[in-house]
C-alpha cells in the first residue's frame, strides 16, 4: 500500500474518533454547565474549564467550539479533515464510508448557518455521535480485513486510548476543587464522557466509587472504550501489519506490544499506589511515542 494512502487511511480513522469523543464529551459537559450553573457555578465552570483542556479545546462558546471549520479542534474541523483525508482514498474505501462521512459533513455545515443553531446545539452533538457510530459501522461491514481496514481501525483505537487517558487524567487531578460536595456526580460524567455509563453500571450495578471507575476506564479488557482494550486492540492491528509488511513493521509491533503487554500485567491498586495521573501522563507519551513509530514507518518516506 502507498504511504499516502495508509497515511489518509490512519488519520481519517483518528479525526471520526476524535469528533466522537469531542461531541459526546461537549455535550455531557455543556448539560453539566446548564444543570449547576445555578446551584454550583464555581463546580459547573471547572468542569467546563476541565473538559475543555481534556479535548485541547479553547476557552470559546459551545456553538464555535462544534462549527468553526477554521478552528483547529472544532468538531466540523475534525469531520472536514476525515472526510478530505477519505475523499483522497476514494478508490480504497466503499461508497458507503464515503457517504456516511459526506452526509455528517453537511449535516453539520448546514446546522452551521442555522438560525436555530444556537438552541439546536444538544441535539446537533447527539446526531455527530450517532453518525459516527454509523461509519464505524459501515467500515466494519464494507471493507476488505487487508491494510487499508487496519490502518482506519488503528487510527480509531490510537485516539480513543489517547482521548480517554487524557480525559481521566483531567477528571482525576481536578478532583478536590471541582465537585467536593458530589463526587458521585463527576464520576458518572465521566463514564458518559467516555460512553461507559451502562457498561459500567452492568459489571458494578451497586457501587460507584473513585477505585471502581479508574479500574473500568483503564484495565478493563472487554469493553472497547476503555484504555487497555484500545492499546490491546492497536497492538494486535500493529502485529498484523507487522505480518503483511515484514521487518519493516517490527519496530512498530514491539512499540505498541509493550504497552499493551504493560496494561495487561498491572492491576488498579498499582495504579492508584503510582498515582492515576502519573501514571496515565507516562502511558500518554509511550502512545505517542508509539505513534509517531508507526508514521515514521509507513508514512514519512
Amino acid at each position: 500500500m502507498l504511504s499516502r494512502v495508509a497515511d489518509a487511511l490512519y488519520w481519517m480513522g483518528r479525526y471520526m474518533e476524535r469528533a466522537e469523543h469531542g461531541a459526546r464529551a461537549l455535550g455531557v459537559a455543556h448539560s453539566m454547565l446548564l444543570d449547576l450553573a445555578e446551584v454550583q457555578p464555581s463546580s459547573a465552570e471547572a468542569y467546563w474549564t476541565q473538559t475543555l483542556r481534556a479535548l485541547s479545546l479553547p476557552e470559546l462558546p459551545l456553538a464555535d467550539l462544534v462549527f468553526d471549520e477554521q478552528g483547529p479542534s472544532s468538531i466540523l474541523a475534525s469531520v472536514s479533515r476525515a472526510r478530505e483525508n477519505s475523499r483522497q482514498v476514494r478508490e480504497v474505501i466503499s461508497s458507503e464510508m464515503w457517504e456516511e462521512l459526506n452526509e455528517l459533513y453537511w449535516l453539520l455545515k448546514d446546522a452551521a448557518h442555522a438560525e436555530s443553531r444556537e438552541e439546536d446545539l444538544a441535539a446537533t452533538l447527539a446526531e455527530v455521535v450517532a453518525a459516527s457510530f454509523a461509519f464505524a459501522g459501515v467500515t466494519d461491514g464494507t471493507m476488505r480485513r487487508g491494510e487499508g481496514w487496519l490502518f482506519t481501525k488503528l487510527g480509531q483505537f490510537v485516539e480513543r486510548a489517547d482521548k480517554v487517558s487524557r480525559m481521566v487524567r483531567m477528571r482525576v487531578s481536578g478532583l478536590t476543587p471541582l465537585l467536593a460536595s458530589d463526587e458521585n456526580l463527576m464520576w458518572v460524567s465521566l463514564l458518559r464522557s467516555c460512553n461507559a455509563l451502562e457498561a459500567f453500571r452492568k459489571v458494578h450495578p451497586t457501587r460507584l466509587d473513585s477505585r471502581q471507575v479508574i479500574d473500568f476506564l483503564v484495565l478493563d479488557r472487554e469493553f472497547p472504550h476503555t484504555i487497555r482494550y484500545s492499546v490491546a486492540v492497536a497492538g494486535d492491528f500493529a502485529r498484523r501489519l507487522a505480518q503483511d509488511t515484514g521487518d519493516r513493521g517490527r519496530e512498530v509491533e514491539r512499540a505498541f506490544g509493550r504497552l499493551a503487554s504493560r496494561l495487561s500485567y498491572i492491576d488498579v491498586d498499582e495504579v492508584l499506589a503510582q498515582g492515576v495521573d502519573p501514571f496515565l501522563d507516562e502511558l500518554t507519551q509511550e502512545l505517542s511515542t508509539a505513534g509517531l513509530t508507526l508514521q515514521r514507518t509507513y508514512f514519512l518516506h
